[in-house]
């Protein structure tokens, strides 16, 4: 017979639990509030540049970028995430001030108006944070290190998006094209839900997007949705490919630090020649939540949404492309939104708001080839959660019509392609005696954060 005792591990998950359950909640706490400066910033650089015409003010945020580049601070470039996914391969890389300067960049970049996201440089802080409480803790271990870098990631994307339990599946699924990395769900999700408390008790619990959606399936609109999730695989296909061929023009022909002006410019002009052709509501500036609001509950003609949704796509690649601090998640949901608006528009126009949260978790997944993570995040995002098994058909046939096709560089295939020991095993966590002391707590994280020497890699 078994004894009942054996059924218990209590000595292991008391153990595991009293190391990352602590740490969770102090990078969610952390996370959460750099979340919070983050969006103030953003809404009071915002305001501040409203005076001025928006084909101008991208122009600002690209040269500010250009600067902290030309300066050496090469970790605020883009989206963020490529960068986070690459950073969990060789953590020791990050630099202190990565998180501080990430901010800044990205604050100035969507206040004066870029066509880009808050959500990929929110990655790129938490991940940081991650590594900067792991590091003053004196765990130096690449293999635990990784650990934290996905509950900072998981604990700023659950705050930013208002999405905890999205937020904690998107940081174990974007590291890799077809896998996920579930071991550590638990103390990652407590570390996206105390962020997401963090951030909802200071900026309201309201969801971001603010329009009702319902459906109701039938069979006789299965084929519509299959053929919508089939035109959403190969849209992102199309973004993808828009976005890395401006990316090698760019790197190819201009030094590093004169890419993100060259992409705000783009930007700008993308953004006078839509202007020209739309009324001042229905721009491709900023982030764009406030126009798929609208456009969910108002009636346009399917042109606006056609030069809305190539109008963001090439803007938004040129800005990316030109490494201006910033993420395409945003865009991508627009670009989604767009094409399911013309999608509603047309076959469904008693319910053009539901087919605009399919388009946004279809293109979104497809780009970023985190299905799961999209279909719970937009659920959340949305409150429509009756959505569900359309919203799940449709990601799942346009992240199996891309192929694999992503926005960001460093994506591994699966797990098979990491080392053993990659991410330390459930029951092997820092002890005292492997590297939590208080006598090896880094002094010295103003700076550059170093490899401790056993890691046997080189200090950036």
């Amino acid at each position: 017979m078994t004894p009942l005792r054996d059924i218990f591990h209590f000595s292991h998950f008391g153990h595991f639990y009293r190391l990352y359950v602590p740490i969770a909640i102090l990078i969610g706490i952390l996370s959460g509030l750099a979340m919070i400066v983050l969006q103030i910033l953003i809404i009071t650089l915002a305001d501040g540049f409203s005076t001025f015409p928006q084909y101008i003010t991208p122009m600002i945020g690209g040269a500010f970028s250009g600067i902290l580049i030309y300066l050496g601070r090469h970790e605020i470039q883009g989206s963020g995430i490529s960068k986070a996914i690459e950073m969990t391969h060789t953590p020791g890389k990050f630099k202190s001030k990565t998180a501080v300067t990430k901010l800044l960049a990205t604050s100035i970049s969507i206040g004066s108006g870029n066509p880009v996201g808050r959500e990929g440089p929110a990655v790129l802080i938490g991940a940081s944070i991650g590594n900067s409480v792991g590091r003053r803790l004196g765990i130096h271990e690449p293999s635990h290190l990784r650990v934290l870098l996905m509950m900072g990631s998981a604990a700023a994307t659950a705050g930013i998006y208002k999405a905890p339990l999205g937020g904690a599946l998107f940081a174990t699924e974007a590291p890799y094209r077809r896998d996920a990395r579930l071991g550590y769900f638990v103390p990652t999700v407590i570390a996206a839900l105390t962020s997401y408390i963090m951030y909802a008790l200071v900026m309201g619990i309201d969801p971001i997007l603010e329009f009702g959606a319902s459906f109701i399936l039938t069979l006789d609109v299965l084929p519509l949705l299959v053929l919508f999730g089939i035109v959403s695989g190969l849209l992102s296909i199309i973004f993808a490919l828009v976005l890395m061929i401006t990316r090698n023009l760019f790197t190819l022909k201009l030094p590093d630090w004169l890419d993100p002006i060259a992409g705000a410019l783009f930007a700008c002009i993308f953004i006078f020649i839509t202007g020209l052709l739309l009324s001042p509501d229905l721009t491709i500036a900023g982030m764009g939540y406030e126009v798929i609001n609208n456009l969910a509950t108002s009636t346009v003609p399917i042109y606006v949404l056609i030069i809305l949704l190539f109008g963001k796509l090439f803007a938004s690649s040129s800005v990316v492309a030109g490494r201006v601090s910033g993420g395409v998640l945003a865009s991508s949901l627009f670009v989604g939104a767009m094409l399911g608006a013309i999608f509603g528009e047309v076959f469904y126009p008693e319910e053009v708001g539901a087919f605009m949260v399919l388009g946004m978790g279809a293109v979104l997944a497809a780009t970023t080839n985190t299905p799961v993570a999209t279909t719970v995040m937009m659920l959340e995002m949305s409150h429509s959660f009756d959505l569900v098994i359309p919203l799940a058909l449709c990601v799942s046939i346009a992240y199996l019509v891309s192929g694999g096709t992503s926005l960001y560089e460093g994506q591994k295939l699966s797990r098979d392609d990491e080392d053993i020991g990659y991410y330390q095993l459930l029951d092997n966590v820092p002890s005292p005696s492997i590297g939590l002391r208080a006598d090896v707590l880094d002094a010295n994280l103003g700076d550059e954060l170093e490899i401790d020497p056993a890691d046997k890699q080189p200090v950036d």
